[in-house]
């Protein structure tokens, strides 16, 4: 599992310390190339869509949420139904 954002890692640094430590790395698309590539790349406001993607061992697109909401327990049970589900394959 990894987590990309558009964000400097300066401030992927600040904010991971301010939770403590993350389960997974955080990665910086300073150059925002991954978010234009996933088409999440929101040009007006110049950041990332909130989104989650579920890549299987192919590298295949098998899950996408461009609308993922943080404060929405929905949005994390697809994800999670997602992840077993390649991990029963």
């Amino acid at each position: 599992m990894l987590a990309i954002s558009v964000d400097h890692i300066h401030s992927h640094n600040v904010f991971a310390a301010s939770l403590g430590t993350l389960p997974y790395p955080l990665l910086s698309d300073w150059h925002r190339q991954t978010v234009k590539d996933y088409k999440v790349f929101n040009e007006k406001g110049e950041v990332a869509v909130r989104s989650v993607f579920v890549v299987n061992k192919e590298g295949v697109i098998c899950f996408t949420n461009t609308s993922f909401k943080a404060d929405k327990k929905e949005d994390y049970e697809a994800v999670f139904m997602e992840l077993e589900k390649l991990v029963r394959q």
